[in-house]
């Protein structure tokens, strides 16, 4: 199924096939624009609000969009005109550095709407501003979200059973350790793009690496933090794109993944295109990676979600 898949795709990049999509791509917005949109309350909704009485500025954003310097971590949602019950929870990625939601999480949610479904950016805590729980922090945040996405606690009347995960880059990396390891019901799907998949050897030295483990990689660590050995019996569907030329996460790194949902014979769609580099969002224009959205609709109406 994978060899086929990428084979496909590889003859699409040849004859210059490409798909006609009607959201925006890239930056969605300025400073100013993703910092007033995320201090909305109508629509920001603090993951621990016991937490917040003091936290003073919730976080700071940065140039494109990134955030940083999270106090108040949560959700911001992103309503479709018509929702159909299903939902999903988005993580940007940015290395555990910070958040690129202008970027990558904004796009992605206002994709998401277009189709109909609920959308929950998560700003997450960062490990490396000064959490005692350190890599525990971003964890607890998305199983946080998860729980209060299906409880109707935010984005409004939600089918508990139609709640999936998406991931950037490290932000995938934190939503698959998140469901893979998930000790209650694991969200329904996961779709994660340019995954960091594994800090062991080979692959450590990465922004996410340290930020797991500093610079003590010990083979129980790396595992701990790895992706592949935590696939179990209920792992979700899983739906991957990633491009042969990224110079970060290689495609070595990301075939582990689906080796070890193939080992436990578990549904696993995965995209490897020739060229797109790291970082590429919801797609380059004009380049084959703009072809994955279009596949992700088609892989989710088989799931239910569309």
């Amino acid at each position: 199924m994978l060899r086929n898949r990428r084979s496909f795709l590889r003859q699409s990049v040849c004859f210059g096939l490409t798909a006609a999509v009607g959201w925006e791509r890239g930056m969605a917005g300025d400073v100013s624009t993703v910092r007033d949109m995320l201090h909305d309350d109508a629509d920001f909704y603090p993951l621990w609000p016991e937490r917040t009485e003091d936290a003073g500025r919730r976080f700071r954003v940065g140039h494109g969009g990134r955030v940083s310097d999270v106090r108040v971590p949560g959700l911001y949602v992103v309503r479709p005109v018509r929702p159909n019950g299903a939902a999903v929870v988005i993580a940007a990625g940015g290395g555990y550095r910070h958040i690129a939601v202008g970027h990558e999480a904004l796009p992605a949610a206002r994709w998401l709407a277009s189709l109909g479904i609920t959308a929950a950016i998560l700003v997450y805590r960062l490990p490396g501003e000064g959490w005692a729980e350190g890599m525990e922090a971003p964890m607890a945040d998305a199983r946080q979200a998860l729980h209060l996405v299906r409880s109707g606690a935010v984005g409004g009347i939600i089918d508990k059973q139609r709640v999936a995960f998406m991931g950037f880059s490290a932000g995938g990396h934190l939503m698959g350790l998140s469901a893979l390891q998930m000790h209650d019901v694991p969200p329904a799907l996961l779709m994660l793009l340019y995954p960091v998949v594994s800090v062991a050897p080979p692959f450590t030295g990465s922004r996410t690496s340290r930020a797991c483990f500093g610079d003590d990689p010990t083979e129980e660590r790396a595992a701990r933090w790895s992706l592949p050995p935590h696939v179990r019996a209920d792992a979700p569907p899983l739906f991957m794109a990633y491009a042969a030329d990224d110079p970060i996460v290689s495609p070595e790194q990301e075939a582990l993944l689906g080796q070890a949902y193939q080992a436990h014979h578990h549904p696993c769609e995965d995209h490897c295109f020739l060229v797109g580099g790291h970082g590429f969002g919801m797609g380059r224009r004009d380049g084959p990676t703009e072809q994955w959205p279009v596949l992700a609709e088609q892989w989710m109406k088989r799931w239910g979600f569309v």
